[in-house]
């Protein structure tokens, strides 16, 4: 099976559904990749809530950024892949949308929005898996 490439603007729309909050691996400025709850944006852009803690904002502002989605069915086989890079800098009360879209990805962080970082994506790249539809038996 083939998979099938996705433009950026069908990264975007994949990432901001069902809901804005997801897992992403994110590596700041070629450190180690971690796992990070993150919120997209209408354009594409992600904020990376920190809560109280500021460390993040300060090892990733103004430092480039990578990010990676994944999503996978109820079996657990990828359905897609989408990888984007970006720009970090500190997320100010701006960027923060009112009201905040309902998560429940981010719904286990208090305050999350106290401090973070907004990633601002230049391009986002991805790949939907081409899943064989299951077989009915007759």
């Amino acid at each position: 099976m083939d998979d099938v490439e996705l433009t950026h603007r069908e990264c975007v729309r994949l990432l901001r559904s069902p809901e804005r909050g997801r897992q992403a691996i994110v590596a700041f400025d070629g450190l180690t990749p971690v796992p990070r709850a993150c919120l997209l944006l209408d354009a594409g852009d992600v904020l990376i809530p920190t809560g109280p803690d500021s460390g993040l904002v300060r090892v990733a502002a103004l430092r480039p950024v990578s990010l990676e989605f994944t999503d996978r069915d109820k079996e657990g086989r990828l359905r897609w892949t989408v990888r984007g890079i970006g720009l970090a800098r500190p997320m100010t009360g701006l960027d923060v949308p009112h009201p905040v879209p309902r998560s429940t990805v981010l719904a286990a962080m208090p305050d999350a929005f106290r401090n973070g970082v907004r990633v601002v994506v230049a391009r986002y790249r991805g790949n939907r898996s081409a899943i064989p539809a299951p077989r009915v038996e007759e």
